[in-house]
């Protein structure tokens, strides 16, 4: 491929299991009627196919086991034109998998993840792939990654002054981000994500406002903070504000965070002004919600440019 950037992300990829229940209330110790889905997702791998998507050219650091489904994994994302040379095929872990169980209007009620095959990715692991950060216009990362891994990655983006994008991933991992805050070009995170980031709660929507204005001043570029349908607000340190989602019928929310935080890591690479970065990421969760794939295959640079222009 020859896309205009060069974008490394790192982080994990696993198999989705996606259960959509039937009824709208979900019987416990019974067996519920539900919609059951299987794909490919982790946060770091559905960022890199939307970036290939986009355009970018993408290396992929992630780790899977040595089994069926990781080995149809890589290649799906070498279909789709993704570099995945640095990743880790383990003999010793089964590949990550993600079980979410979502209420009948598609909201996520609980979830299970086993992402240990990722504790591969060593600080060892990312100094042996240092040419891939020298060679990226921008790194993303997912916060599957370990506090020693972390530092390394920001060590090897300090390095070759490449800018990096943060996905916090979960409430339950975002809070390892904390000491990197000030080496983060940007940041995006679910309300809940950046509660827990903070140790605040957000009560009014003013509130969520303060949260990206506060993770501004303790150091990241751009922060943002997705509130679902309700939009998102963001902060720099010179402009902040809120953003409408997109009007559009909900086919599947699942992997618009992702969408999002790819679009704005394109922006990141050409250097677009912080609120049509932000614009560009809610142009792809639309187009995300819209699919009922977790990464939409319609989804391109051109189409959510079409979607700002309408």
């Amino acid at each position: 491929m020859n896309g205009e950037y060069d974008m490394l992300v790192i982080g994990a990829a696993a198999l989705d299991i996606k259960v959509y229940a039937r009824e709208l209330a979900i019987e416990p110790e019974l067996s519920n009627p539900a919609l059951i889905e299987l794909g490919f997702g982790g946060v770091a791998r559905n960022i890199a196919e939307n970036l290939a998507r986009l355009g970018a050219d993408v290396s992929l650091i992630t780790a899977v086991g040595d089994d069926e489904t990781g080995t149809q994994l890589l290649q799906q994302l070498r279909e789709v034109g993704i570099n995945t040379g640095a990743a880790i095929v383990s003999n010793e872990h089964r590949t990550g998998t993600f079980v979410g169980i979502y209420q009948l209007d598609k909201r996520l009620r609980v979830a299970f993840d086993n992402m240990q095959v990722i504790r591969l990715i060593t600080p060892g692991h990312l100094n042996r792939w240092r040419r891939l950060f020298r060679d990226a216009d921008v790194i993303c990362v997912d916060a599957n990654l370990s506090a020693r891994a972390l530092e390394t990655l920001f060590h090897l983006a300090h390095e070759y002054e490449a800018p990096v994008c943060v996905d916090a991933t979960t409430p339950l991992l975002a809070p390892r981000l904390h000491p990197f805050l000030p080496e983060m070009a940007v940041l995006t995170a679910s309300r809940a994500e950046a509660e827990t980031l903070l140790g605040t709660h957000f009560y009014e929507d003013n509130d969520v406002v303060q949260g990206a204005r506060r993770l501004a001043q303790l150091g990241v570029g751009l922060a943002i903070i997705t509130q679902g349908a309700e939009g998102l607000s963001y902060a720099t340190s010179d402009e902040s504000g809120r953003l409408p989602a997109f009007n559009v019928e909900v086919v599947d929310p699942v992997g618009a965070g992702d969408a999002l935080t790819a679009a704005v890591a394109y922006g990141l690479a050409g250097e677009l002004p912080p609120a049509e970065m932000v614009r560009l990421g809610l142009a792809a969760a639309a187009q995300t919600i819209i699919c009922k794939e977790t990464v939409c295959p319609t989804i391109s640079l051109e189409a959510l440019y079409e979607r700002l222009i309408v």
